[in-house]
């Protein structure tokens, strides 16, 4: 709220001095005025009642002796001047102070309200651009989708087609291993010199409970696998007193049994061939 400063202002101007203007005297104005208001007091005191010691309150003396000195009236309105300017001069200065501290207040509410806004344009930007980036995350994601289910409907019917051949080719692929592997070991593989070793060493190791070996093998692959002797035992872990190769007329090439204190076991080429074959239409039989 501003304070009206108004009645505390002078007013300035040029006077023309005319001879026959007439004069007034102020001293002897200011002597009437403070005889009425002397005389008005007095009256009011009066009908108020008697002071104390029969005295009447009335102006100070001084006050009235200087007001009726020559030059009394101009000295009170040169203090009475300068005290109105003094005060004037103060809420001037509190004026401009009021004045700055709005000023300062208003600066800080427009250097916010600019804050504000950028703030306001920043987030109208991130929304616009989340919202554009969701759209097309959306829409990616959705012909994603489609290629996805597209893709698992081909791969299930390429599953489909897969199976339905394997259960019809397996059957003659097995026969045809197996074939194949008869031709092999009986043809190229027979002559192979470590194959029957190969044979014995599987077996002794499938029958781990037993101490004592005798191999009977056929007269062909004797020599054969008594040089591969040493090599027998390293890999079984069988002590050389506990092995004993002989040479069994009734054996074929290829053929071997192992004789233990528990049992016989047959290792020929023929029956791991036939072993092989049972697994493998064993195997064909559980995946159909």
């Amino acid at each position: 709220m501003t304070r009206s400063l108004s009645r505390n202002f002078f007013k300035a101007g040029w006077f023309v001095v005319n001879e026959s203007t007439r004069v007034i005297d102020s001293n002897t104005l200011m002597e009437q005025r403070l005889k009425k208001a002397a005389e008005s007091r007095g009256y009011e005191e009066k009908q108020q009642g008697e002071a104390i010691d029969g005295f009447r309150a009335g102006l100070d003396a001084d006050a009235v002796d200087t007001l009726l000195a020559p030059d009394g009236g101009v000295e009170i309105l040169k203090e009475t001047a300068m005290r109105e300017q003094e005060a004037l001069e103060k809420e001037l200065e509190a004026a401009r102070a009021e004045l700055e501290k709005v000023r300062a207040e208003a600066d800080q509410m427009i250097q916010s309200a600019n804050v504000q806004i950028e703030q306001m344009r920043m987030d109208a930007l991130e929304e616009a651009k989340n919202q554009g980036y969701q759209e097309g995350y959306d829409q990616g994601m959705a012909q994603a989708q489609v290629l996805k289910d597209d893709y698992l409907s081909k791969m299930e019917e390429l599953n489909r087609d897969y199976r339905h051949k394997v259960e019809e080719l397996e059957p003659m692929f097995v026969s045809n291993l197996t074939e194949i592997y008869e031709h092999v070991f009986k043809v190229d593989l027979s002559a192979y010199k470590q194959l029957v070793s190969n044979l014995l060493i599987d077996a002794m190791l499938k029958t781990d409970s037993a101490k004592n070996y005798i191999v009977h093998v056929s007269k062909q692959d004797y020599v054969m696998v008594c040089e591969e002797r040493e090599r027998i035992q390293e890999e079984t872990g069988t002590l050389a007193d506990h092995l004993e190769i002989v040479s069994d007329m009734t054996l074929s090439t290829s053929q071997c049994m192992i004789e233990t204190e528990s049992g016989i076991y047959d290792c020929s080429l023929g029956t791991e061939l036939e072993e092989l074959k049972r697994k493998l239409k064993l195997f064909s039989y559980r995946s159909i």
